[in-house]
């Protein structure tokens, strides 16, 4: 079993900064998220969410490849 897109999940979250307060505010609503600074995190999140997503469906269709061989030796 190969564990590489989990481990490359935990890089990703591993790298993760602590939120600053202005993060917080934020994300509780409490402070205004103009349109320039969405567009940015959007960007960065699409950016990242490609790679996992790239590593699931690789893990996936590996996964119905080994299943598929399974059945035909069965």
């Amino acid at each position: 079993m190969h564990f590489k897109p989990m481990h490359n999940l935990y890089l990703v979250m591993k790298q993760r900064d602590t939120p600053t307060n202005d993060k917080i505010l934020m994300a509780s609503g409490k402070k205004a998220f103009d349109n320039s600074l969405q567009a940015d995190y959007l960007k960065i999140i699409e950016a990242e969410a490609a790679g996992i997503k790239e590593a699931f469906e690789k893990q996936k269709a590996k996964s119905a490849v080994c299943n598929f061989f399974f059945v035909m030796l069965c």
